[in-house]
């Protein structure tokens, strides 16, 4: 029969093993959630005026950062994206895709010379601008803005890995939740 000290010590011991494995487990949970934010999922808040009316300031979007690995860009899609020299993410549309012409001239964008339709554009640009051909394997971005929003007017186009993740939904503010449905090509 084990004596009060050893029922003690193997009590301790126990206690110290379920302590380990509780950080073990603690530690397993945040590699994996800092894995699934780094390349599977993230939240961003979106900022400032470049998507007005579609996003607006302090909104919270839920951002698929797979979605490119297994599809292509479509025209349309509301992206996460970062420019060449700055370390910022932007909420932008792809309005132009590989190999493609674009302009804008009085307001219109043309795409390959044909106006493309934008019911989302309630702010349309002031300049024109183009044309520019769209290389291979890039995409040209714009806020919904237009009058406001910097973009690949001053940027440029796009290449792929500048591409953070496709906008899923709207989460937050919670009386604004929705899912963001592409805009038809």
């Amino acid at each position: 029969m084990p004596t009060r000290m050893e029922r003690r010590q193997e009590r301790l011991r126990r206690r110290r093993r379920e302590a380990c494995a509780w950080i073990v487990e603690i530690a397993v949970v945040f590699v994996l959630a800092m894995l699934v934010r780094t390349f599977v999922f993230s939240l961003t808040t979106v900022q400032g005026p470049s998507m007005r009316e579609t996003l607006h300031s302090g909104q919270i979007v839920a951002v698929d950062k797979l979605y490119f690995a297994i599809h292509d860009f479509s025209r349309g899609q509301i992206v996460i994206c970062r420019y060449p020299d700055s370390d910022e993410f932007y909420v932008k549309r792809i309005v132009g895709l590989p190999g493609e012409t674009i302009e804008i001239r009085s307001g219109q964008t043309y795409i390959d010379g044909q106006a493309l339709a934008e019911d989302y554009v309630l702010y349309p640009p002031e300049e024109d601008f183009g044309p520019v051909r769209i290389a291979a394997d890039e995409v040209f971005v714009m806020g919904d803005n237009r009058a406001n929003s910097y973009d690949s007017r001053q940027e440029g186009t796009l290449p792929r890995s500048m591409i953070v993740g496709r906008v899923m939904a709207v989460c937050f503010p919670f009386d604004e939740a929705r899912w963001i449905e592409d805009e038809p090509a």
